[in-house]
């Protein structure tokens, strides 16, 4: 899996250009945010299209501000150029997928 850890400040860019992705707010110590990276590794061996993006959430609280997180783990879908979808807390890789290709 090749999560891209985006810089602070860099997420608006970085999300504009992408047509489908995922954007992972996690805590560098937080250990269901480390469940969260197992899962998106799983999700990304089906869905190799998909891009995804990891924001550290201390790093980049305007960020987190900005796109509605107030806790993480939290994933943000990224469909054409924009965050259409926002999901806390756990899942495991059948619920992830299936979330993923509802919306």
């Amino acid at each position: 899996m090749s999560l891209e850890h985006v810089a602070p400040g860099d997420l608006d860019t970085r999300i504009e250009g992408t047509e489908e992705g995922i954007v992972l707010f996690h805590k560098e110590l937080c250990p269901h945010c480390k469940n969260m990276e197992k899962v998106l590794a799983k999700f990304a061996g089906k869905n190799p299209s998909v891009v995804l993006m990891a924001v550290d959430s201390e790093a980049d609280k305007a960020v987190m501000e900005a796109y509605g997180v107030e806790r993480v783990p939290s994933l943000v879908i990224v469909r054409g150029g924009k965050a259409v979808f926002t999901k806390t807390g756990l899942m495991n890789p059948k619920e992830l997928n299936t979330l993923y290709h509802s919306v």
